[in-house]
């Protein structure tokens, strides 16, 4: 395993920055955002399965790849896995559009932000747990990296947006910057070979506890990840359909609602490692009220200054979540299943991604309301996740004294 202590500080710094700026394969979606209209439009006389499998489709497709990653991450060296899924993107990337044809189109999209994802989320999250085995300062990288990873998004949504008024495609121009990501990576990150075992076959490092339970603690983790998430992200990437439903504004209003979150969101990410390392387990607690009553006063004060208002506490609140199970499911895991275990809640909450939609317009077609009748849906349920996290929390902190 290689440790931040064992390498230079020059060293750990240019690494550290080329799995930030490698976070740029995560939030690769948003160079396609400012264009979707287009892209409907250019194969507007074509399959709208296809188009739809295009623009949202690599989400899923992602989710299998993210678990093999984990796999491979335990197994071999970290960087090459690194290495291989951030090659993908590169090239599906920067050549997604070389060709204006629609199966091209989708298949690169796939390439692109599904199995580039995939591979590179899961292998930069288990980097990080090997770089930094103090629980504290690895909360505090964590919240580093989902930092730079919001504000990189930001950064490709408004470059992609720029270079699209000349012409929708230059918008994958933007992918270029890619390409010395890709050279910082092969260059700066050292290797991270899987934890060695002795020769019994057992890790040298390993608690025989946490060997044996670590399954049992990441479901519920998983499910939690699952359908907090999925709330979330319905306020997250449908908040045009409120905007819409509460008739608070236009495409300027949600686009400027999208950068609230961002902006705020990062600044929480800041302030995840310094809260992490005093409150631990509790550090998500407050995150899930305080998203969950959000929902509650969009829900009943849907005028624009509440909304700002709101969406920028939500957007700073989530991340003391998203944080802490990246955090999280590592130290409850042997050293030897950190890959494997990030994966998993990782699946989560792809899944919790494209699950936000259909539940929103699900929950809307069976009741036959619109957004701000089904807000307390969600706000009640994270509500309810949050008291039962609650009571746990204490009950484990009452049996472990």
């Amino acid at each position: 395993m290689t440790t931040a202590h064992e390498l230079p500080k020059w060293r750990l710094i240019l690494a550290l920055v080329a799995l930030f700026l490698s976070s740029m394969c995560t939030m690769g979606d948003l160079v396609i955002s400012p264009i979707v209209s287009n892209i409907y439009e250019a194969f507007g006389d074509q399959s709208e399965f296809l188009v739809n499998l295009g623009i949202t489709g690599p989400a899923i497709v992602g989710l299998p790849f993210g678990l093999a990653a984990g796999f491979l991450c335990d197994r071999i060296d970290k960087k090459l896995v690194m290495v291989i899924g951030f090659t993908i993107f590169t090239i599906s990337g920067v050549f997604g559009i070389a060709i204006e044809n629609l199966y091209y189109f989708v298949f690169m999209r796939q390439l692109a932000t599904g199995v580039g994802w995939g591979i590179t989320n899961t292998a930069a999250l288990s980097i990080l747990a090997d770089l930094f085995t103090d629980k504290g300062e690895h909360g505090k990288y964590v919240g580093w990296y989902s930092a730079a990873m919001s504000i990189i998004g930001a950064l490709l949504a408004l470059v992609a947006g720029s270079l699209a008024v000349s012409g929708w495609q230059n918008a994958y121009l933007t992918y270029i910057v890619a390409i010395p990501v890709l050279i910082m990576l092969v260059v700066f990150l050292p290797s991270f070979p899987p934890v060695a075992l002795n020769a019994d076959g057992e890790q040298d490092d390993a608690d025989e506890v946490v060997e044996r339970t670590w399954w049992r603690k990441l479901v519920p983790l998983s499910i939690q990840v699952l359908v907090v998430a999925c709330c979330y992200y319905v306020m997250l990437y449908m908040i045009s359909i409120y905007v819409t439903d509460a008739g608070a504004g236009d495409e300027a209003f949600t686009g400027m609602l999208t950068s609230v979150m961002t902006v705020t969101a990062a600044i929480g990410s800041f302030l995840f490692g310094a809260a992490y390392e005093r409150l631990r387990t509790a550090v998500y607690l407050p995150s899930l009220f305080v998203i969950g009553i959000v929902f509650f006063v969009l829900a009943f004060a849907p005028t624009p200054p509440v909304i700002v208002v709101s969406l920028g506490i939500a957007g700073f609140a989530w991340p003391f979540f998203f944080c802490y199970f990246y955090s999280h499911c590592t130290a409850i895991s042997p050293a030897s299943k950190a890959g494997t275990a990030t994966s998993i809640v990782a699946a989560a909450n792809g899944v919790a991604v494209t699950a936000s939609s259909y539940l929103l317009m699900g929950s809307i077609a069976a009741t036959g309301g619109t957004s701000l009748t089904v807000y307390p849906f969600f706000g009640a349920t994270l509500v309810a996740v949050g008291i039962v996290s609650l009571a746990i929390y204490f009950w484990k902190r009452q049996h472990s004294k």
